[in-house]
């Protein structure tokens, strides 16, 4: 019994740029076992899954290599390399592993900035702010975050102990720029806060408060007083809401 199998042959019909189409076949009786072998490389060679393979696992390759790439964050790399440079200008150092996501933070002033190691400064929305005028300083403790639009105006001193954690759009300043009452003075007095503190979003801290060690503040709070450690505040004026459950050593993630 003959062997039946089939060969492609070029359709120049469909092709007209003249290169070979393998759209038709047509059966043709293997007359030898050579012959037989050549058809069904032929066959082989046509065959589209090696070429559709290939293209998937290129597709694989590029999401995984524009995955790690992004994992890099080469942007903000940049932009932090920026903002260190913006600081040894001023005489001032980061500590190790600073960073920045986003923009560039703006440090105004001729005062004194501090930034111990692994602060992140997040700037994407707006940037963080840090004015420090003649003679004052802020000093940032090991792990502080400041959040998007957060800013520090200083004419004495801002001090933000290690893990603190600042939400967006927060003010502090130790200063309230103009008298209220006709023969009242300036008032300018510094502002420190303990370790592990959480600033919600929009909380403003005036002159002369300190915060304790693992306190809250509510978003949209005015802080006008001290605030003792380990208590939640919220309000305008913030005043005490409730006690904080921790131990001396908690950080917040």
């Amino acid at each position: 019994m003959t062997t039946i199998v089939k060969r492609l042959i070029p359709d120049r019909g469909a092709d007209l740029t003249g290169g070979v189409s393998f759209m038709s076949a047509v059966p043709l009786a293997a007359t030898s076992p050579h012959d037989a072998a050549i058809v069904q490389a032929a066959g082989a060679r046509s065959d589209p899954m090696p070429g559709h393979a290939g293209r998937s696992l290129r597709r694989r390759l590029g999401r995984r290599l524009a995955a790690g790439l992004r994992g890099l964050q080469p942007g903000n790399r940049v932009v932090t390399l920026m903002a260190r440079g913006s600081l040894r200008l001023r005489g001032c150092k980061a500590g190790a592993r600073f960073f920045v996501h986003g923009r560039r933070p703006r440090f105004s002033g001729p005062g004194r900035i501090t930034i111990g190691a692994r602060v992140n400064m997040r700037c994407d929305v707006a940037p963080v702010r840090i004015e420090v005028a003649q003679g004052a300083r802020v000093t940032l403790a090991d792990r502080v975050f400041l959040n998007t639009g957060a800013q520090l105006i200083s004419h004495a001193a801002i001090e933000i102990g290690p893990n603190c954690r600042i939400g967006p759009d927060c003010v502090l300043c130790d200063t309230n720029y103009h008298p209220v009452h006709e023969g009242d003075v300036v008032r300018v007095a510094p502002i420190r806060l303990g370790r592990n503190v959480w600033l919600g979003r929009g909380v403003i801290v005036l002159p002369g408060v300190t915060i304790g060690d693992h306190a809250v503040v509510a978003a949209g709070s005015v802080v006008a007083a001290d605030v003792p450690a380990s208590q939640v505040w919220r309000g305008n004026p913030a005043t005490f809401v409730k006690a904080v459950r921790c131990t001396a050593g908690y950080v917040r993630p």
